[in-house]
C-alpha cells in the first residue's frame, strides 16, 4: 500500500501546512515550526489528497 512521504529538503515549513489540512485522516502534522512536516505511516492510507495541496511538491507516494 502506498504511503505519503515528505522530502525534508523540499518542504518549506509553511506556517499553515496545506497538505496537512487536505489529509482526510490527519496523518500529516508538524511538531516544530523549524522542522518539516511529518507523515504518520500507521495512519496514512495513501489517498494522495496531500500531493495536490503541497505548493512545492515535497510529498510523494511510495510503496511500503
Amino acid at each position: 500500500m502506498p504511503k505519503a512521504l515528505i522530502d525534508p529538503k523540499k518542504c518549506l515549513r509553511c506556517i499553515k501546512c496545506y497538505a496537512a489540512t487536505a489529509c482526510p485522516v490527519n496523518a500529516i502534522f508538524r511538531i516544530d515550526a523549524e522542522e518539516p512536516a511529518i507523515v504518520e505511516p500507521n495512519i496514512c492510507h495513501g489517498c494522495g489528497d496531500c500531493l495536490e495541496k503541497c505548493p512545492v511538491h515535497a510529498i510523494n507516494l511510495k510503496e511500503t
